[in-house]
């Protein structure tokens, strides 16, 4: 049975890298899958080369993949059927996203906002292993920053917000951002999510900083503020840790 399901998740993951290569190979909808990122003036976007990071959290998920090839690593149905649906909601969101149905692809990635949760706490609950998790803690932290930008997408190209409005907006995302890294900070101890959250915050402030100096210096500011409260809480949490010894 474990084997039947390995075959059906590494066939997920091919249909889902062969989705993502053939949208930029054709390119689907005459579009490269970055292009779109360009078509709308929004101020959440990265800098192109913070997307590079798609490499990485594929290699990842590859060899998370692989681990359960080995006898004592137990793949569940939680697992199993969690894994499957990212997949597909990964790969229907490459396809909204280069038809540009910006609403579609908010609700689509959503979607795989919500199963790439329910992935990682069925993981964290299986396996203490952080190496494990890390894969998918990785992916999640990607996905939260590209739900918050798909946002940003949909409400630029179909509400037509104007560029005061925008400048808002980006400062409340930006907000939340913060706010939701101090709480993966606290509740997850996740410095993983935490990685990626920095990582594009530093690219939303390479792409600003030229032509929106204040925007880019507060999120600037925020990125380092979280980077400081992650280094501190690390300390903090391992000195809680190490066993004390008395004389």
């Amino acid at each position: 049975m474990k084997v039947k399901k390995q075959f059906f998740m590494y066939l997920a993951f091919a249909i889902m890298i062969t989705v993502n290569a053939l949208a930029n190979i054709l390119p689907l909808n005459g579009y490269q899958t970055g292009e779109i990122s360009n078509l709308y003036p929004v101020l959440f976007t990265p800098a192109g080369y913070v997307f590079s990071i798609w490499s990485v959290i594929y290699i990842g998920l590859f060899l998370w993949l692989l681990s359960f090839s080995m006898k004592k690593q137990r793949l569940s149905n939680a697992q199993y059927g969690g894994f499957l649906v990212t997949c597909l909601f990964n790969a229907l969101w490459i396809i909204a996203w280069h038809y540009l149905y910006d609403g579609l692809a908010l609700l689509i990635i959503t979607g795989l906002l919500v199963s790439i949760f329910y992935l990682y706490q069925t993981q964290r609950h299986k396996n203490k292993s952080t190496l494990m998790l890390l894969p998918i803690s990785l992916y999640l932290g990607w996905i939260i920053v590209a739900t918050l930008t798909n946002l940003s997408y949909w409400l630029v190209a179909s509400i037509e917000i104007g560029a005061s409005f925008q400048f808002a907006l980006t400062y409340v995302l930006f907000v939340l951002t913060t706010v939701l890294a101090f709480s993966i900070l606290y509740f997850l101890k996740d410095w993983g999510i935490i990685a990626v959250f920095i990582w594009a915050m530093i690219g939303i402030f390479v792409k600003n900083q030229a032509a929106h100096t204040t925007l880019a210096l507060t999120v600037l500011g925020l990125t380092i503020l979280i980077g400081i409260a992650a280094l501190g809480y690390w300390w903090w949490v391992r000195k809680k840790q190490t066993p004390k010894y008395h004389f």
